[in-house]
């Protein structure tokens, strides 16, 4: 088991919400930063839109401190090139098909991506339009298994593989199974469909190659996500100005990180 800093440490304890620990300010408090965390990573509004008609709450809060975001972001890529895979697993994901397209499209994980090995979770079928994916990951597969990260893992139910972005993949169509089709998304429908997700081993190298980001384009996300979770339109330059911003800082993390 590799060594881990506190803050390693704690960047993986907000990503998956265990928050009791951590300070109680507007950025470290919130048990689902991670719906905002990974909606950066996805181009335009599609990602954020898609959480909120979920009724999931993004916390602006996040993109009011950049350096304390930034800050997450280094912390979290460390324990991912630190932690590898000591076998090959076999886990389970339910995707917003929406979601599902984007990363085949790429041919790789955008976001960070939690797996489990405990099947198909509940928990998970809140969404509109899903789609199933099992995932073969290889030994030595750059990943976060919380059972062996935690010795007191807050949610040992789930047991959580957790990927990082841009992790290379292979997909193969499945047919659903009876048993599959009964698991249904927030509206009461089935899967659009069923899929073998291969990942690849890859080597995470970190480029520390600098960039300049504007807090003008965080601080239009800010009244953009406020607009959405208040059932507005966000005005079109905000969305231009926080789509952008993503591009440059995102890019900027996993040069500087990944």
């Amino acid at each position: 088991m590799p060594d881990y800093t506190e803050a390693e440490i704690r960047a993986v304890r907000y990503y998956i919400g265990d928050v009791k620990q951590l300070p109680q300010d507007g950025f470290w408090n919130d048990p689902k930063a991670y719906c905002l965390l990974n909606a950066l990573f996805f181009p335009e509004l599609q990602a954020e839109t898609a959480r909120i008609a979920e009724g999931k709450f993004l916390n602006p809060e996040l993109l009011a401190d950049l350096p304390g975001l930034t800050d997450f972001f280094k912390h979290f890529f460390s324990v991912f090139r630190k932690s590898r895979a000591e076998q090959e697993f076999i886990t389970y994901r339910v995707e917003r098909f929406s979601d599902y397209e984007f990363m085949k499209k790429a041919g790789k994980t955008i976001s960070f991506t939690s797996t489990s090995e405990a099947g198909f979770l509940k928990a998970y079928q809140d969404r509109k339009g899903i789609a199933l994916l099992r995932f073969q990951i290889p030994e030595q597969t750059p990943c976060i298994r919380m059972q062996d990260f935690f010795r007191d893992y807050a949610k040992p139910e789930e047991a959580e593989i957790l990927l990082p972005p841009g992790l290379k993949l292979h997909f193969e169509a499945l047919e659903l199974s009876e048993t599959e089709l009964n698991i249904l998304d927030s509206e009461g429908n089935p899967p659009l469909l069923s899929c073998l997700v291969r990942a690849e081993n890859v080597e995470l190298i970190q480029q520390n190659q600098n960039a300049h980001v504007s807090e003008q384009g965080a601080k239009a996300g800010i009244r953009a996500i406020s607009a959405l979770q208040a059932g507005k339109i966000p005005s079109p330059e905000d969305v231009r100005l926080y789509a952008d911003w993503k591009r440059i800082y995102i890019s900027g993390i996993l040069r500087n990180f990944l």
